[in-house]
């Protein structure tokens, strides 16, 4: 939905706008960004400009809410902490991280309490202990990695063993004609499970709600589920490994969301535990 949103940003500007409206835009975004020292570039969503791509992702935090309850939690990839100040609400402590100073500097001014902290941290290389969280979200970040599998190593490292992770990420197959210089790398089903199970047990990937908008997409989405690769239905059976889920926020339109635990431990001659 993220590519969506700013595609259609993109065709109302060009279309719909005077020359004189999108000097004023622009102008006003400037000047927001010297008053609060942050740069929305569309990408990264911000509670200020609560456009589509905000609201949508807005929902994958609440949705997420209901695994926090007096809970540790790590969100990777935070951007300006909307999502990491919800999941606080119900978590004994939240920790929001980010590449970027300038939004961790924006959720710091934005968001206080004695339970969330913001750090500026690469999500590759993550500086906390051994199994320091019971649940771990990372929404959104992990097609801009250039290194993947690091994410996931220290990801299953910084879980405990009887935590959860939350990874939302772009399914290619909805994104195919539209490209965007920010990904590194959109997954496909059966990729997104093989590099997810290199460091979890155990992993759930719930399927979109919509299906490809492009021919060609939804091609591979019926040739993948032909040979049996498809995921879980959240919305029509709200369940995981036993227990209910809450799908009131579920709004994976776009992206696959996969559950994973049981993380497979590194050990010290290299790799991930069997």
């Amino acid at each position: 939905m993220r590519m969506y949103a700013l595609a259609t940003e993109s065709l109302h500007v060009l279309f719909s706008q005077s020359p004189f409206e999108s000097a004023r835009r622009a102008l006003r975004k400037a000047a927001y960004t010297l008053r609060t020292g942050y740069w929305h570039s569309g990408e990264r969503a911000c509670p200020d400009f609560p456009e589509e791509n905000f609201v949508n992702h807005l929902k994958a935090y609440r949705f997420a809410s209901q695994f926090c309850s007096n809970k540790k939690i790590l969100d990777i990839g935070c951007g300006t902490g909307y999502g990491t100040s919800v999941l606080a609400q119900s978590a004994v402590s939240a920790v929001g991280i980010d590449i970027s100073r300038q939004a961790v500097r924006y959720a710091r001014k934005r968001y206080l309490g004695t339970n969330v902290q913001f750090l500026q941290m690469n999500a590759e290389s993550l500086a906390f202990p051994d199994g320091s969280f019971d649940f771990i979200i990372s929404s959104e970040n992990f097609e801009h990695l250039h290194d993947q599998r690091a994410n996931l190593r220290e990801i299953s490292r910084v879980l405990k063993d009887g935590g959860l992770l939350l990874l939302a990420t772009p399914n290619h197959e909805m994104f195919l004609e539209i490209d965007t210089p920010y990904h590194t790398h959109e997954l496909i089903y059966e990729e997104f499970q093989q590099v997810v199970q290199e460091f979890f047990s155990e992993c759930l990937i719930s399927e979109n709600l919509l299906d490809p908008p492009t021919e060609e997409g939804r091609r591979m989405k019926k040739g993948r589920q032909e040979r049996d690769a498809f995921g879980v239905n959240l919305s029509r059976d709200p369940v995981l490994w036993g227990d209910p889920v809450d799908t009131t926020w579920l709004s994976n339109t776009h992206s696959f969301f996969c559950f994973a635990r049981s993380p497979r431990r590194p050990n010290p001659h290299g790799g991930q535990e069997a």
